[in-house]
């Protein structure tokens, strides 16, 4: 058995973005921008918080102020690198042993997880993924490398982010579940959520 095979689903995801771009997207006249940061939390892709339009509406008004919008889409997981699974999470070990060594040959020192530069939010959250992204991208290229039919469409992680909710918690107030969308074509249906009962 495949070891994703149980993410072969259909969720619910929230996009932040401004007012503009959302009716650009709804009207279909644009499509995604798939982000291509050095710092993505996922790789390169398309970006949605899984169930969550609230995070992706406090997303945008932090990006965006009083123009801040939610654009919600029905996502066909696919083949789908889902790092709450325990294969994925072996895969970015052997990929984080792959680069170092690469690394030490060219004599470069190892990325690394930054905190936000102006100090924002909970400095422990490390919230630029510089050694993550690569990490992520290059365990993409050796599941495909180890199966050579199955290209990864999405990329899927829990993350733990913020402050805690109360005192003595483990839950954070930004916690959440990322989808990295690869493939847009699996963007089945796009929706306003704001029109949504």
């Amino acid at each position: 058995m495949h070891p994703f095979h149980y993410c072969n689903v259909t969720v619910y995801g929230f996009h932040g973005c401004n007012t503009q771009v959302k009716n650009k997207i709804l009207s279909g006249s644009i499509k995604f921008e798939r982000s291509a940061n050095s710092y993505d939390w996922l790789g390169a892709g398309v970006y949605f918080w899984e169930n969550d339009f609230l995070r992706a509406l406090d997303w945008a008004k932090e990006m965006h102020g009083n123009s801040a919008a939610v654009v919600g889409a029905k996502i066909e997981l696919g083949h789908c690198f889902d790092l709450s699974n325990s294969f994925a999470k072996n895969l970015l070990r052997f990929s984080y042993d792959d680069l170092l060594i690469e690394w030490e040959k060219a004599s470069m020192p190892a990325l690394r997880n930054e905190p936000h530069p102006k100090g924002k939010g909970n400095h422990d959250d490390l919230i630029l993924r510089y050694l993550d992204k690569v990490v992520i991208e290059n365990a993409v290229v050796l599941a495909d490398m180890l199966e050579p039919n199955v290209h990864y469409d999405t990329v899927r992680a829990p993350f733990q982010e913020g402050f805690p909710v109360y005192p003595g918690s483990t839950f954070r107030e930004h916690d959440h579940i990322h989808l990295c969308v690869r493939n847009p074509e699996l963007l089945v249906d796009l929706f306003d959520p704001e029109l949504v009962d």
